[in-house]
């Protein structure tokens, strides 16, 4: 949609559309926007914005193929969303991590809404409900490699 906008409107207006995704939905329907972004730029280029929560918090804290967690809470591959943009053309990609945004975010998205190239900035804080969890899992699975490692040592 922001990307039509950027097409279709005069450049003054263009320059102020975003676009804003979730992590989880750029997964499953956002990533063919960016080879569209990529394919057909607007003259003002275009900035894309994924809220990374590290969930699919919307529809109950699921996991996705951008968390590095299967279903079942156990690692596994992880889509990286900057390397994704960065492999498919993007021009600028940037990540903003949650202790960042106050003093970085605004700047940064001036800078890029005033170039006419695409960008990508992946803004990352942990859902708050989904946090604790996320630790617990993630304390789990280190463990499970750990023991994993020392059972692969020779015995002494």
């Amino acid at each position: 949609m922001g990307l039509g906008l950027r097409h279709v409107l005069p450049d003054d207006e263009a320059k102020r559309v975003v676009s804003v995704i979730g992590d989880s939905t750029f997964v499953h329907s956002g990533i063919t926007g960016i080879a569209e972004m990529v394919y057909n730029p607007p003259k003002t280029g275009h900035v894309v914005v994924i809220l990374d929560n590290g969930t699919t918090a919307m529809t109950g804290q699921q996991e996705h193929p951008g968390t590095g967690r299967t279903l079942q809470h156990d690692p596994t591959g992880k889509i990286s969303f900057e390397g994704l943009a960065r492999a498919m053309g993007v021009q600028n990609v940037h990540v903003v991590e949650h202790v960042d945004t106050d003093s970085s975010l605004e700047p940064l998205l001036k800078d890029l809404l005033a170039k006419p190239e695409t960008a990508l900035v992946v803004v990352r804080q942990p859902c708050v409900l989904a946090a604790p969890k996320i630790r617990f899992y993630e304390k789990a699975a280190a463990e499970k490699m750990m023991k994993q490692a020392c059972s692969a040592c020779p015995a002494e």
